[in-house]
């Protein structure tokens, strides 16, 4: 990250609630190209998430988690 700020864990958590949408695409019947720009959004916000320190997960019986890399 290029900045001294950090993004706030809240703004972090929403965007790693995103993330449960672009598990099953492949499964979906989409043209490549779009495909492929669907993957380079998820990249670009798990790039956020990870530039800040934290990893997310998303499992159906426990929902989006936010995890903090450990240093």
């Amino acid at each position: 990250m290029c900045c001294t700020e950090k993004t706030e864990e809240k703004a972090l958590f929403e965007l790693a609630k995103a993330l449960k949408h672009f598990y099953n695409l492949e499964d979906m019947q989409m043209n490549p190209g779009d495909l492929h720009t669907a993957n380079v959004a998820e990249k670009l916000v798990r790039s956020i998430i990870e530039d800040n320190g934290y990893t997310a997960s998303y499992l159906k019986k426990r929902g989006t988690r936010l995890f903090k890399f450990r240093r």
